[in-house]
């Protein structure tokens, strides 16, 4: 399709996107015109570029962080420790207009997404474009934003414009990913890491748009040793926006550890219970593995290539051989035996899909594990069934809704939206 960013580019800054400070970097040489934003006239893309980067980079770290987070609640890797009947319906898959949809997922794909597209466009007109590992970053990272909608979002709009299926998201994740690997690889080893990860949001891309064989031969090329992160801090200036918030929300006993979780596996671990404190009758039970704020998230690595090869295989072909491989090894590591499952592809795919919810907890991926294989039986894969009590007090039922609708805030104010 053609692609629908380019024509909503708008060669304008907002001041989240120069947080030099934030970022620790060097003052730049950038004159702000006006405090609210930056001339794109006074930008140097040359001179420049690293900063808004990684200026909006950290706007795409945050939108991550909001993702694992709160699209944990609505896949059941946390139950919800608020009281407030907003976050308590999106932990039981029962979204409203009331919501914290905007505020949870919306805006901060929405920023995300606009503040890599801008950077994109800037960065374009440098003189070393094409080999720019400035340019490849925010590609990559627009790229992410744009999957990531795609898997949270029932729809999207971007930039203000009308709304979009998530094919489209995805179609158009693909085009920014490509650029991605094109542009890094020409920077050479400076753009290797970037080449990779990049890979993997592509790999997961082709995935979730149900291409099995180009997600699979994107998977391969993927060392299995690759790790990236979302880099947390624990300044307590930043803390609070740009530390890690599972583990802010886990000392305020805000996300609490769900009862299928609570299995002892050492990928998953949690700490005893909160004294004194329950939820509808249930202990409250908070989560170890993030234990500071300036714990990292990982973001892509080999070993999500390797389940997304395995599940491409098993979707694309009804290959199960390389799925109950890679159940055996990370089983292991789990602390399980081998499997001795069904080797039907529904039974291998239910396996595959609670190793991954095992391997990958918190990290914002089980969400659109879910979406994407709609037929697998939820408890299966550690997520209580549609129509179990939820645990809150009063008690209310887990649903059915896997992804957020477009909120108000951008429906009744966004003149070009149409549903």
């Amino acid at each position: 399709m053609t692609n629908i960013l380019r024509s909503m580019r708008k060669p304008i800054f907002t001041s989240a996107l120069v947080s030099a400070t934030v970022l620790g970097l060097a003052a730049c040489n950038m004159d702000v015109v006006n405090p609210s934003v930056i001339d794109a006239s006074k930008f140097n893309p040359n001179a420049d570029g690293q900063t808004l980067s990684l200026s909006a980079q950290t706007n795409f770290f945050m939108a991550f962080q909001s993702v694992a987070l709160y699209g944990g609640f609505v896949s059941e890797e946390l139950w919800s420790g608020q009281t407030r009947f907003q976050q308590r319906n999106l932990a039981a898959r029962t979204f409203a207009a009331s919501d914290d949809i905007n505020s949870s997922f919306f805006a901060p794909l929405s920023l995300a997404i606009a503040s890599n597209e801008n950077a994109v466009a800037a960065l374009e007109s440098g003189s070393g474009a094409a080999s720019d590992v400035n340019l490849a970053r925010s590609s990559m990272n627009l790229g992410f934003s744009l999957e990531l909608m795609a898997e949270t979002m029932c729809a999207g709009v971007i930039q203000g414009g009308p709304s979009l299926t998530d094919a489209q998201l995805l179609d158009t994740a693909v085009a920014r990913f490509t650029t991605a690997v094109t542009v890094a690889t020409a920077a050479g080893s400076a753009g290797a890491a970037i080449v990779n990860q990049s890979n993997v949001g592509l790999a997961r891309t082709y995935l979730q748009a149900g291409n099995y064989a180009k997600a699979a031969a994107t998977a391969a090329l993927v060392p299995g040793s690759f790790v990236t992160n979302v880099v947390t801090s624990s300044n307590i200036s930043t803390q609070g926006t740009l530390g890690n918030q599972i583990y802010g929300l886990t000392v305020l006993n805000d996300v609490i550890v769900p009862k299928l979780y609570r299995i002892g596996d050492p990928r998953m671990p949690s700490d005893s219970t909160v004294p004194g404190k329950t939820q509808n009758g249930v202990a409250l039970v908070i989560q170890s593995k993030f234990k500071g704020y300036a714990d990292p998230i990982r973001l892509a690595s080999g070993l999500e290539a390797q389940y997304i090869s395995a599940e491409a295989a098993l979707h694309g072909s009804n290959n199960t051989a390389p799925a109950i491989s890679l159940i055996n090894a990370r089983r292991s590591a789990g602390g399980q035996g081998p499997y001795a499952g069904g080797t039907d592809s529904t039974s291998v795919i239910a396996e595959l899909l609670n190793q991954s919810a095992r391997d990958f907890w918190m990290e914002g991926k089980k969400l659109g594990d879910l979406r994407r294989n709609p037929s697998v039986s939820l408890s299966a894969v550690l997520t209580d069934p549609v129509g179990a009590p939820f645990y809150a007090s009063p008690p209310a039922q887990f649903g059915s809704n896997f992804c957020a609708p477009i909120p108000p805030q951008e429906t009744n104010t966004n003149p070009n939206f149409t549903s």
